[in-house]
């Protein structure tokens, strides 16, 4: 299953955080790991285990280890982690390899090693590009432990054939896993979507909305920078639904949020509040740029027709103020978009303190579609 680019980011990081935080117990295991391999050879093999742990080729594997290990529990980059991964299980294997004594006890422990430590970890890699260089180094340090060993003819041609096999198998079993595993993971994605937008606009919804506004407002308290919001109200929409219905009122509403679609980037969070409301919030944008935004929205909205009907919006709009919140910021908006209605719609309205305390005061908390249209 193929993602696009964004979303194969997505899904690496996913995946990172799915397993990261087991792998980083895991790997602190595999000097431990390597040590019981020098254990076992050592008995079956009746050499001393103190020669053998001593080895240089045990202590650079060892410290190599816990080195990646080590550097691996601090990576936050899942491509990174992977490749740090891969390097610690090459350095594993390869210790095992140059710890491989001669004979057929050592070589009857160790080539379980190197054929089946690539068919474990293949389903944890996320990409199939890492399970096929995995999977040939650590065959590739298997024949290294079988020149260690002195092995005949017959062991190297044993193995180059279940090292073939077990390519083909680390591949096919990644694959599958992978494959159910995105699935998934797309399923999931959607489902977060659907909760994230309004089904009939495909902006975002009320929570979500407000949810990215919160994180923007936290933002501006460390970081001031210009700030405005948006807020835009149809005009009499209550009445295209009383005379030409709610199915034309619905296509009417899909037609203004396909003139803010395009608005829609890393700058701007778009919404739909409910019923005819709508709210957008502009990151870097001055007065000047959110009143030049806001016109292009309203002459855009009034040139719309769906059969003979056809509808205006009124926009209030309010530059965000320091240590303002969320709620204060859009009420100021909204009190802007009550005034541009009072003064006739079909208008803009910035927010100043000169609208009055008189509409202060008539402006009092509602539920989504009680406003005066």
């Amino acid at each position: 299953m193929a993602f696009t680019p964004e979303r194969e980011s997505a899904y690496l990081l996913r995946m990172f955080r799915w397993q990261g935080q087991r792998l980083r117990l895991v790997i602190l295991f595999a000097p431990a790991m390597l040590a019981l391999f020098g254990v076992l050879q050592a008995f079956i093999l009746r050499k001393p285990l103190l020669d053998l742990l001593g080895s240089p080729a045990f202590l650079a594997g060892a410290t190599a280890m816990i080195a990646l290990g080590l550097l691996m529990r601090r990576l936050k980059d899942p491509i990174r982690f992977a490749w740090a991964g891969l390097a610690l299980q090459t350095v594993f294997i390869l210790s095992c390899a140059f710890l491989t004594l001669p004979g057929h006890g050592a070589l009857a422990l160790v080539l379980p090693i190197f054929i089946a430590t690539p068919l474990v970890t293949a389903p944890l890699w996320a990409r199939r590009s890492t399970v096929l260089v995995s999977t040939l180094l650590a065959y590739l340090a298997g024949s290294v432990a079988l020149w260690h060993a002195l092995a005949g003819s017959t062991v190297w041609i044993a193995y180059v054939v279940q090292a073939a096999l077990g390519i083909v198998v680390a591949l096919t079993l990644h694959s599958a896993i992978d494959e159910a595993r995105r699935g998934y993971f797309q399923a999931e994605e959607e489902l977060a979507e659907r909760a994230r937008i309004d089904s009939l606009t495909s902006l975002l919804n009320r929570r979500h909305f407000l949810e990215l506004g919160e994180v923007l407002i936290l933002r501006l308290e460390r970081q001031p920078r210009p700030f405005a919001a948006l807020f835009l109200d149809l005009d009499h929409f209550k009445q295209v639904n009383d005379e030409f219905g709610h199915r034309v009122g619905d296509q009417l509403l899909v037609a203004v949020a396909q003139c803010m679609l395009p608005l829609a980037d890393d700058t701007r969070v778009i919404g739909r509040l409910g019923g005819e409301e709508f709210a957008l919030l502009l990151r870097d944008c001055d007065p000047e740029g959110a009143q030049a935004l806001a016109e292009r929205l309203r002459s855009e909205i009034a040139a719309l027709r769906i059969g003979e009907t056809r509808v205006t919006a009124s926009v209030g709009i309010a530059g965000w103020q320091p240590g303002e919140s969320l709620s204060d910021l859009l009420h100021r908006a909204d009190l802007a978009l009550l005034e541009a209605k009072h003064l006739g719609r079909d208008r803009l309205v910035h927010w100043s303190e000169a609208l009055g305390p008189a509409l202060h005061r008539a402006v009092q908390p509602r539920a989504s579609g009680t406003r005066n249209h």
